[in-house]
C-alpha cells in the first residue's frame, strides 16, 4: 500500500525546489549581465557607432520576447521543469555566437548571438511565477521577490567579474570583451546542470498535489484573461518598470565611456544598481504581501522619478550622485516587478495561467527591444539627461490610469 505523502513534506519539498530555483536562477542572471555590462560598449567599439551600439540589447530583448512567449506555452503542456532545463543550453549557445563576435570583429555575431542568448533567459525570468506556484495567497509576494533577489549575487559578480576576467583573457583572445562572454558560456551551463539535477519533482505538480494554486475564477481563453482590467493593469505595470529601466540602462555605459571611465566603473555603476534591484526583494515582497498591490505600484513610481531626477543631473565629472540615483531606480523596479507578477499571477484564470505569463513577459521584452534600439537614437539626439525625462513617461502613465478609474480600483480591491 502506498504511503500517504504528509502536508510537512510537500513543505519540504516546496522549499527546496524555491532554493534550486534561487541557485539556478542566480547563475542565470551572472551570465546574463556579464553580457549586458559589455554589450553596447563592445558593439560600439566593432561598428565606431553610438547608434548601432543598442542594437545587441535590442536583439536579446527580442529573443526574450521570443523566448517567454515559447516557453510559457510550453510550460502549460509540459511543466515547469522542462522550460527551466530548456532555456540555459540555448543561452550558452548564444553565448558562445558572441563570443566569437568579439573575437573575430563580426558585428551581426554579437547581434545574432544576443537572440539566442535572450531566448534561453525567458525561463529564469518564468522562474518567478513557478516560485508564486509553490506558495500560499500570504507569501506570494515574498515568494516572487525571493527569486528576483536571486539576481542579487548573479548581477553583483556577473557585473564585477567581467573586467578581470577580461584582462585574463585579453592577451590570448585579442580583446578585453571577450571575457564577459566566455563567463557567460560557463554559468549558464552551471545553471543547466542545476535545474537539469536538482528540480525534480516538477514545480507545477508538487503545487497541484499540495493544493496551493490559486484559482482566479472560472477558466477561459488566453483571449479572454487577457481583457480582465487587472490582468491588464498588471502587464501595464509590468511594463512601464521595465521601460523606464531599459532607456536609462541601455544609455548609462555610453554615459560613462563618454565621461573618460572604463570598464571597471561600469561594473560599479551596474552593481549599485543592481543591489536596488535585487538585494531588498525579499523585504519588498514582505511589504507588497502587507501593503497591497497598489500601494507598492505607487511605491515604485516614487522611487523611480526621484531616480531618473538624480541620474539626469548628475555631473559628468564623477559617478557617486549617478550610482544614487541607479540604485534608487533599481529598487523602484524592484516594488513595481515584484507587486505586478504577483498580481499577474492571482489575476489570472489557473488553467490558462502559464501562457498568460508568457504573453505579458513576451511583452514586456518587446518594449525592450524597441526601447534598446531608441536609446541610441535619443543618446545621439537629446543626450543622457532628457533620456531620464523621457523614462519618467511609464510609471506617470499608470499612475494617471489608476487614480482616474474607479471601477479599476474597485475590482483591484475585491
Amino acid at each position: 500500500m502506498k504511503r500517504q505523502v504528509t502536508d510537512l513534506e510537500f513543505t519540504a519539498v516546496r522549499r527546496r525546489l524555491v532554493f534550486v530555483l534561487f541557485v539556478g536562477a542566480m547563475l542565470g542572471w551572472i551570465a546574463f549581465v556579464s553580457t549586458l555590462t559589455v554589450a553596447t560598449v563592445a558593439a560600439r567599439s566593432l561598428t565606431g557607432s553610438t547608434t548601432l551600439a543598442g542594437l545587441p540589447l535590442a536583439a536579446g530583448a527580442l529573443g526574450q520576447a521570443l523566448g517567454t512567449n515559447l516557453l510559457g506555452r510550453l510550460s502549460a503542456r509540459r511543466g515547469r521543469r522542462f522550460i527551466m532545463v530548456m532555456g540555459p543550453p540555448v543561452s550558452a549557445m548564444g553565448a558562445a555566437l558572441e563570443l566569437a563576435g568579439v573575437v573575430w570583429d563580426r558585428y551581426w555575431m554579437l547581434v545574432g548571438g544576443a537572440v539566442f542568448v535572450g531566448m534561453g533567459v525567458g525561463a529564469i525570468h518564468l522562474a518567478r511565477y513557478a516560485a508564486a506556484e509553490l506558495s500560499d495567497d500570504e507569501t506570494r509576494g515574498k515568494a516572487v521577490g525571493v527569486l528576483v533577489w536571486s539576481g542579487t549575487a548573479g548581477s553583483l559578480l556577473g557585473a564585477n567579474l567581467v573586467d578581470g576576467v577580461g584582462k585574463i583573457v585579453e592577451g590570448t583572445m585579442g580583446t578585453p570583451y571577450a571575457g564577459a562572454f566566455l563567463l557567460a558560456v560557463v554559468a549558464f551551463l552551471l545553471s543547466w546542470f542545476t535545474f537539469l539535477v536538482g528540480l525534480r519533482p516538477d514545480p507545477s505538480t508538487v503545487a497541484v498535489k499540495a493544493e496551493v494554486t490559486p484559482r482566479a475564477g472560472p477558466g477561459g481563453s488566453v483571449g479572454a484573461a487577457l481583457m480582465r482590467p487587472s490582468v491588464q493593469l498588471s502587464i501595464l505595470a509590468l511594463l512601464c518598470a521595465q521601460g523606464a529601466m531599459v532607456l536609462v540602462m541601455t544609455a548609462t555605459p555610453l554615459r560613462i565611456e563618454d565621461a573618460g571611465y572604463g570598464l571597471n566603473i561600469v561594473g560599479i555603476v551596474f552593481s549599485f544598481h543592481a543591489v536596488g534591484m535585487f538585494a531588498f526583494a525579499p523585504l519588498v515582497g514582505r511589504i507588497v504581501d502587507r501593503i497591497g498591490n497598489l500601494t507598492a505600484l505607487a511605491i515604485g513610481a516614487t522611487l523611480t522619478w526621484t531616480s531618473l531626477y538624480l541620474s539626469g543631473t548628475a555631473p559628468y565629472e564623477g559617478y557617486w550622485m549617478l550610482n544614487a540615483g541607479l540604485f534608487l531606480l533599481g529598487l523602484g523596479w524592484s516594488f513595481s516587478f515584484i507587486a505586478g507578477s504577483s498580481m499577474l499571477f492571482a489575476a489570472a484564470p489557473a488553467d490558462v495561467r502559464q501562457v498568460v505569463e508568457g504573453w505579458a513577459d513576451s511583452a514586456i521584452w518587446t518594449m525592450v527591444m524597441v526601447g534598446s534600439v531608441v536609446t541610441g537614437i535619443l543618446m545621439n539626439s537629446i543626450g543622457y539627461g532628457l533620456i531620464n525625462l523621457v523614462a519618467a513617461g511609464p510609471p506617470l502613465a499608470i499612475v494617471l490610469l489608476v487614480l482616474v478609474t474607479p471601477r479599476l480600483r474597485a475590482e483591484l480591491s475585491r
